[in-house]
């Protein structure tokens, strides 16, 4: 969400009145400033380079000049690049990413090097675009920050024109204009002015609309107005009373303009008093429930240093009781079956197999398992592939070591040269 100026707080406005130029104590440029409170009087009013503000300004450079929300920078429509184009995209984000590319037709400068800014987003909608050059861009907001100042609000100075759909505004400065349409802006020299109209006025009458004119701060002749196509009738006039800046600021209106702060250049906001609060109970909170955490990874590492150890006693009980050398992988469940306290078939699949690995594990010859077959009536069925008749023997024997109840279903000679042998295993 692009930060809109505060409301019921005094403001700072400024314009860069020319570009930005390399100086001994660093960038600067001449600006216009004006400070303005919350009912849109007047405070301050300065003119001339921007490090020297601070000394222009009656009491200086005020602190609240950090607060993003309160600050409204305004750069030179020469400088900037408005359109409107279609961007491909469903979401969002993916229309934020591909203007850039969608504006690259309506550029000759490489697009990497320019600095492309959207408007409001949306699927199926022309998108608005203003575009700088990442140059002009960096040295504007360096300049700014030399002398502490945090802008909200980086845009064009033609965008706070107010227009209406199909009309066309112009503010006469001296020997330039501010020119914006709803979809473009720019500054142009007063004499070039009835060219532009007429070409703005063609645009807009072949997509069937009737353009208006309206004029501030000056008009055009009536020599003049007739080459710009448009009539006495599709003009209006108005005046301001006080300098372009302040003009600028009383028509600035955010939900009109776009703002450059976006991408690389977005508004990095300093944290406020309530969020410093709240920052605080979120830390408090963090530290509680990493306390919690440690206590749970500690409960969890002690319940599992006890299952071990309850594992290890019950695999020593089984073996001292039923006298063999190695117990079975759930020694509790087999006791609790030879005890009549359970089902056999509650063993399973699983541990039938671990013990039938484990004395594979013993027949010191290569065995490979090619199928297995489970069910609780009859068992787990195994086909192996081993190397000859007499390792079949070994098997047996470390099948019967596990007390493991077993049925040798065949033994075939494949064409390999290997013996093909179907067990079929239940428990005891």
């Amino acid at each position: 969400m692009e930060p809109s100026p505060a409301r019921g707080r005094e403001r700072l406005y400024l314009r860069f009145a020319g570009a930005v130029e390399d100086t001994d104590e660093g960038p600067d440029a001449p600006v216009d400033c004006l400070i303005r409170d919350e009912n849109g009087g007047i405070v301050a009013r300065a003119a001339g380079v921007l490090r020297q503000l601070a000394e222009l300004l009656p009491d200086g450079l005020p602190p609240w000049v950090q607060d993003p929300s309160r600050v409204v920078v305004f750069v030179p429509a020469a400088e900037a690049l408005a359109l409107s184009c279609r961007v491909p995209g469903r979401s969002t984000a993916q229309l934020r990413r591909a203007a850039p590319y969608a504006v690259e037709e309506f550029i000759t400068e490489d697009i990497d090097s320019m600095h492309v800014a959207v408007g409001p987003l949306a699927r199926n909608t022309p998108v608005r675009c203003l575009v700088t050059p990442r140059t002009r861009t960096e040295g504007w907001l360096e300049c700014l920050s030399a002398v502490g100042i945090a802008p909200g609000w980086l845009t064009a100075d033609a965008m706070a024109l107010a227009v209406d759909e199909n009309q066309v505004s112009v503010l006469f400065d001296g020997g330039t204009v501010l020119v914006r349409t709803s979809d473009h802006i720019a500054e142009v020299d007063a004499p070039n002015l009835p060219a532009m109209l007429e070409a703005i006025h063609a645009e807009l009458a072949a997509n069937d609309a009737t353009p208006t004119l309206r004029q501030i701060n000056g008009q055009l002749s009536a020599i003049d107005l007739s080459q710009s196509a448009f009539t006495p009738a599709d003009t209006e006039t108005a005046t301001s009373d006080g300098t372009l800046l302040a003009y600028l600021a009383n028509t600035f209106d955010p939900d009109h303009a776009i703002n450059l702060l976006q991408g690389d250049y977005a508004v990095k906001r300093q944290p406020s008093g309530t969020w410093q609060r709240a920052r605080s109970v979120a830390a408090m909170a963090g530290l509680w429930l990493a306390v919690a955490l440690a206590a749970l990874a500690t409960e969890g590492f002690w319940a599992s240093y006890q299952a071990s150890s309850l594992s290890a006693e019950a695999e020593a009980l089984y073996r001292q009781i039923y006298d063999v050398e190695r117990a079975p992988a759930n020694p509790a469940a087999r006791m609790r079956v030879m005890l009549g306290q359970a089902s056999a078939e509650q063993l399973g699949f699983h541990n039938l197999l671990i013990d039938f690995a484990d004395a594979l594990g013993e027949v010191g010859d290569r065995t490979d398992i090619t199928s297995l077959s489970y069910s609780d009536r009859t068992g787990l069925g195994v086909d192996l592939m081993l190397n000859d008749y007499p390792v079949i023997g070994r098997v047996e024997a470390a099948l019967t070591s596990r007390r493991l109840q077993f049925e040798l279903l065949s033994a075939d000679r494949q064409e390999t040269g290997r013996v093909r042998v179907t067990f079929r295993l239940t428990e005891q």
